[in-house]
């Protein structure tokens, strides 16, 4: 991404027309790109259409699922919220956006096949409204809380009031808010950088550029009264726009320490926030029932047996997840299956087929344990955690005769690996070390500490093979120690 310029002043209410044009136009090539995702049940996409009420900006057909329609609301600063009164208050001879979205449901509703209807904004949720800041983060639904708020709490009064103000029930008003996501602080930069990863996992060239080729091409469908596009439209465009660049990708999303805002873009989703201990993603270091380790990876198998079954060979994971799950979702989609692994770290794209760039060979320390006939191995990338380590082993009496760990030549920092092809070099190169440890002092079992940068892990676990059992830990943060995470048979 490169970094935006500042606005030269205040937006005239031309430009504020045209930001929020442009706005449409990028959630519309977002839209197109999920179109021609592989494995979908996506047919094709509508643009301002009529006969869908007030939900009308971009259209999802899924004969089979329900269609998808998506009401896109801009605001020039992020500050402005979504609130009661945002949904309440009627303009002048005119209806509210509640009021809108009701109607809508009405003239969309089928039993078969329900509709989704979404709010979707680069507004944020008001903190302090008793039922909006209640939207589930999973599901972006304000449902199941609405139905289970008493008729006498805050959230319970402003339903309520919601009914009243749409001259309906309550039962009627909650049935709308079944199906109705509010989809909020969908920033540009957050919606061009899911652009970009929809354009990389397409097989299209995903720079700046391209991304804005794309998007001027949604403005000109809607410019010239292109409604409906389906998957040939879409690669015809493509194809006349010169953007092609690569194999497709499936996408892997992993949601272990915190939720991601388009969960519908992946092949496979999976989600383990609700296991974690902690009320944030910097909080969440383990499961709170150490029995889920075990399940979150029989949940990865299975979504990579999945991924299989349909032919998906490169695959594209994403989602905000630690070390110990970087490398196994890694060495579960193990390079010895013939399967490609690629990961968007920070901005770059690391992939497991990324011609190498020769690295100087690790320094390599060694610390005495002696407590056992296992190996720890630490890979100290960004962080020296031989003190750390150390430590862990001797307090928790873990059964290793020695702890071997590899730091970068110049020492451990956040910038050791800088290339693509320099993270396949380290994966390799250590890999290769650990092989000839195990030929010198065979060891029955592996215990493995990580710290570094996340794409590095993933492509360490996808070449972890030939080597011995691996019990993988998880850092708790400073002074907090380690716990083991998952087992990979390598």
């Amino acid at each position: 991404m490169t970094n935006p310029t500042p606005a030269a002043g205040l937006p005239s209410r031309s430009g504020v027309r045209r930001s929020g044009d442009h706005y449409q136009d990028l959630i519309a090539w977002g839209a197109a790109l999920r179109v021609i995702q592989s494995h979908n049940q996506i047919t094709q996409l509508e643009i301002e259409i009529n006969g869908a009420g007030n939900v009308d900006d971009v259209v999802l057909r899924r004969p089979t699922l329900g269609h998808r329609y998506t009401q896109v609301k801009w605001a020039t600063t992020t500050a402005s919220t979504i609130n009661d009164g945002y949904l309440t208050d009627r303009p002048l001879r005119g209806k509210s956006v509640l009021e809108k979205l009701y109607n809508s449901y009405q003239i969309l509703r089928d039993d078969d096949h329900p509709p989704t209807l979404e709010l979707l904004s680069n507004r944020v949720l008001d903190p302090d409204d008793p039922l909006l800041h209640r939207v589930d983060g999973r599901t972006e639904l304000l449902t199941p809380f609405a139905r289970l708020a008493t008729p006498d709490s805050a959230a319970g009064l402003q339903i309520i009031a919601w009914a009243e103000h749409v001259g309906v029930s309550r039962a009627d008003l909650l049935d709308l808010l079944d199906h109705l996501q509010f989809r909020t602080g969908m920033t540009v930069a957050s919606e061009r950088d899911r652009a970009q990863v929809l354009m990389l996992a397409a097989g299209l060239c995903h720079d700046e550029t391209a991304l804005d080729v794309g998007i001027s091409a949604a403005a000109g469908w809607i410019r010239d009264g292109k409604r409906v596009l389906t998957v040939r439209d879409i690669h015809d465009e493509i194809d006349a726009l010169r953007l092609r660049a690569d194999k497709p990708r499936s996408i892997l999303l992993i949601q272990a320490i915190d939720y991601d805002p388009h969960p519908e873009d992946a092949a496979e989703t999976l989600n383990w926030v609700g296991l974690y201990q902690g009320d944030s993603p910097m909080t969440r270091t383990q499961p709170a029932d150490p029995a889920s380790w075990a399940a979150m990876a029989c949940d990865l198998s299975n979504a990579v047996s999945r991924l299989k079954a349909f032919g998906a060979q490169d695959i594209l994971v994403r989602g905000a997840l630690r070390q110990a799950t970087f490398f196994l979702a890694g060495a579960q989609l193990a390079h010895v299956t013939g399967k490609t692994v690629s990961y968007v770290q920070q901005g770059v794209l690391w992939s497991s087929n990324t011609p190498r760039t020769p690295v100087p060979p690790s320094d390599v320390t060694r610390t005495t344990i002696g407590a056992g006939n296992g190996l720890a191995v630490a890979i100290g990338i960004a962080v020296d955690p031989t003190v750390a380590v150390t430590q862990h082993l001797r307090s928790q009496s873990i059964a290793v005769a020695e702890l071997v760990v590899f730091l970068p030549k110049d020492g451990a920092h956040d910038q050791a690996v800088n290339s693509p092809g320099a993270a396949v070099a380290y994966a390799q190169e250590i890999r290769n070390s650990i092989r000839l440890e195990l030929e010198c002092r065979p060891a029955e079992r592996i215990h493995l500490y990580l710290a570094g940068p996340g794409g590095l892990a993933l492509l360490l676990g996808h070449r972890w093979n030939r080597l011995a059992p691996t019990t993988v830990y998880e850092h708790l943060g400073p002074g907090r120690g380690y716990v083991p995470a998952f087992v990979v048979e390598a």
